[in-house]
């Protein structure tokens, strides 16, 4: 029997209707296409030896003795070639009128190319190399930061096709910009609210009543939770929480740092198990707005992990519902029993 489900921390109501995951889907839509785990391409950007086809690196991991834009990396960070903003611009005031309104397109997008290899994504990557992508999106979290112009920036990972990614090579990106996005003011808003009536965090309570009700859990370590969420969007959503309250994802300590690859690992093995293939998914970590003139002390840094088996069409897209065809708990029941050794 399908029901609406609201989740606390957006606000949002979802449909779950697990009937309509009889209807026929062509498997093709269900994986993302890799292209037969090639270690290296010619024509990829990404890989060791095209440095040249890149900008020049921000950031970069590599092996003594090697220079800069040349092999050697195990990791780079470089502007986006194609950018959606740009920190090379001057930030100005909002102009125009009171219909139309307009600003400069000030802001950093940046790429991280988490690996040499052309198409291993985290499931297949050594727990060293997933440490080194979180590192490197805490030194670049850290260095943005520093600008005092920007307010948000949000890493992400598209996988797939269908997911939005237009490159096979595994990377994630950041974009930072001088306002925060409706999305995360939504999600800063409920938090405070929260805060405010119950004098404590909204997203700790919710990691209490999963941890209490052990319905939707799907792994846990000592730091971190992976559960999906009670109002799930889609099937097999997974939230990654930190077990203790913590604003600032750029906080972690090394420990947590492998705390948190361990999870991420075994989490994308799991769904990759369930699905039957390398599901595509985009991936966000949401982070407390760097807003110099608010306390954002309640807030509570979380990962999402949204995998794309489905379209989303004109009732999603017109209503703002999601339509999810899975029990949340039969999905983190399913990929709570999947032997990942």
């Amino acid at each position: 029997m399908p029901e609406f489900r609201k989740d606390p921390l957006t606000g949002s109501w979802v449909i779950i209707a697990p009937e309509r995951a009889q209807r026929p889907i062509d498997a093709n839509h269900r994986t993302a296409q890799v292209e037969e785990f090639a270690e290296w391409s010619e024509e990829c950007p990404f890989c060791s030896g095209n440095e040249l086809m890149t900008p020049p690196e921000v950031l970069a991991y590599r092996s003594p003795g090697t220079g800069s834009n040349q092999r050697g990396w195990t990791l780079r960070v470089v502007r986006n070639k194609y950018p959606a903003l740009s920190p090379d611009l001057e930030l100005n005031t909002v102009t125009g009128n009171d219909l139309h309104r307009s600003m400069v397109g000030f802001g950093y997008h940046e790429v991280i190319i988490e690996t040499p290899s052309h198409s291993r994504d985290f499931s297949f990557m050594a727990l060293d190399e997933i440490e080194d992508v979180l590192w490197a999106w805490r030194d670049r979290l850290l260095s943005i930061r520093a600008d005092k112009r920007i307010k948000y920036a949000l890493v992400f990972k598209n996988y797939g096709h269908r997911a939005g990614a237009s490159l096979v090579h595994p990377h994630s990106q950041i974009i930072a910009t001088p306002m925060v996005p409706k999305r995360i003011e939504e999600e800063v808003q409920n938090m405070r609210n929260y805060y405010g009536e119950k004098g404590a965090c909204l997203l700790c309570a919710m990691l209490n009543t999963e941890k209490s009700e052990k319905k939707r859990i799907v792994e846990q370590n000592q730091s971190f939770t992976a559960y999906c969420p009670y109002a799930s969007m889609s099937a097999y959503q997974i939230m990654i929480v930190p077990n203790w309250h913590s604003s600032e994802f750029i906080e972690l300590n090394p420990v947590q740092i492998k705390d948190l690859s361990k999870i991420l690992w075994s989490v994308f093995r799991r769904l990759h198990s369930a699905v039957g293939g390398l599901v595509p998914y985009n991936l966000w970590l949401h982070n407390s707005p760097w807003w110099q003139e608010y306390d954002t002390s309640f807030f509570h840094w979380h990962i999402d992990l949204v995998p794309r088996l489905s379209e989303l069409a004109g009732f999603e897209l017109g209503s703002g519902l999601f339509i999810n065809h899975t029990l949340p708990e039969e999905a983190a029941k399913t990929l709570a029993s999947i032997n990942i050794e």
